[in-house]
């Protein structure tokens, strides 16, 4: 059986990676945010600071 040797992945391809799992991560946090009760409206900066400490989270 022949292997294929697909080399390294271009640049685009890990420029649309990261950009997939923000957005994974965006979803997680907007999930979050509007799953739990709140005695104010939620904004989207909410969300981005959730998303961001999902973030720190999943690096570490």
């Amino acid at each position: 059986m022949a292997a294929i040797d697909a080399g390294d992945p271009s640049p685009e391809l890990a420029d649309v990676e990261r950009q997939m799992r923000r957005l994974d991560l965006f979803r997680q946090a907007h999930g979050l945010v509007t799953d739990l009760t709140w005695g104010e409206a939620i904004s989207v900066y909410d969300v981005l600071q959730v998303a961001r400490f999902l973030e720190e989270k999943e690096e570490s």
